[in-house]
């Protein structure tokens, strides 16, 4: 959810922005080939990503190392480790790989590492700081956007001009489902099969654990009494238990990947909280590259029926 301070910034520094377009086949397959075997495919497909940008013969493809986000608490580490997965991956591009670490908690740390960057291309200090606080002012509206009612991907489309987003039309059908999830795995429309928009054209809302704010999330120390050590498991968590003890939801659908440590723990979390406490529909989904749309498409119709005969009383 970074990607509005990283864009502001570079674009403020002059930089023409170059994007891989969203995932698919051929970009799935060269994550495949170049990656290493036992890893995830969210990994996966970020390699192929990359291959797509070096082909197009760009000066840098930004790959940052995010270290943590919450003090105390660290990221997976093949996210972590991603800079040098890439170079090892593309060793004739390693030059390429352009790289920086980040840790929000340690503030002047990140905007020291952005005033580092930004002198790398031999831009004046004065701009080179009045692109951070451009990008750090759009990286507040888009957070506030997406905190009221906005998924990742609506922010994205209007990260030029945020201001333009109107205020969002919520729970516009009968009834509305929490997925929970890491975003690169729920919002990338062909590792999911287009979940969210499959549960839209079925004429269910839609709510995105990363929609809600972590720090106004209840902590459950009477289920959990101690933090998970990983940021974004600890993250999830938090969103998947209060989707499931929240009486607006009508349920619950996890999204990860295979093989994820992270997501193995606190789906089962969610599953003993949920068989506890509140019994609500629950389906988890595990995507990799053999994941068919046809299995999808037939659990979601199965799990959507669920929750309709629950929410009517029928059960």
């Amino acid at each position: 959810m970074y990607f509005p301070f990283w864009c502001t910034f570079f674009k403020s520094l002059g930089m023409e922005i170059v994007l891989s377009p969203t995932t698919n086949k051929g970009i799935l397959n060269d994550g495949v080939r170049y990656s290493v075997d036992d890893i995830c495919i969210s990994v996966k497909a970020y390699h192929g990503h990359v291959k797509y940008l070096l082909n197009k013969d760009v000066d840098y493809v930004f790959v940052p190392r995010i270290v943590s986000e919450e003090k105390h608490k660290y990221n997976c580490p093949k996210l972590t480790a991603l800079p040098d997965l890439i170079k090892s991956a593309f060793p004739e591009d390693k030059d390429k790989i352009l790289t920086l670490n980040l840790g929000p908690f340690q503030r002047e740390e990140y905007r020291f590492a952005f005033y580092t960057l930004g002198k790398k291309f031999a831009v004046k200090e004065s701009l080179v700081k009045e692109a951070y606080k451009k990008a750090e002012k759009i990286q507040r509206t888009a957070e506030r956007y997406l905190h009221s009612g906005f998924n990742t991907l609506q922010v994205y489309e209007k990260i030029d001009d945020p201001s333009s987003l109107l205020k969002n039309e919520k729970n516009k059908n009968n009834m509305l489902v929490g997925v929970v999830g890491f975003p690169y795995d729920v919002y990338d429309t062909f590792l999911s099969s287009s979940l969210l928009k499959r549960l839209n054209d079925m004429g269910i809302d839609v709510l995105v654990s990363n929609m809600l704010d972590y720090n106004g999330l209840p902590k459950y120390r009477d289920f959990a009494p101690r933090d998970l050590f990983w940021y974004q498991g600890n993250y999830v968590l938090r969103a998947g238990l209060y989707f499931l003890s929240s009486t607006s939801i009508d349920g619950v659908i996890s999204m990860s990947s295979f093989g994820c440590g992270l997501s193995s723990i606190y789906t089962k979390m969610m599953d003993i909280y949920n068989n506890t406490h509140h019994r609500k529909p629950l389906l988890h989904l595990v995507i990799d590259e053999q994941t068919g749309e046809a299995g999808m498409v037939t659990r979601l119709e199965a799990f959507t029926d669920l929750a309709k005969l629950k929410k009517e009383g029928e059960l």
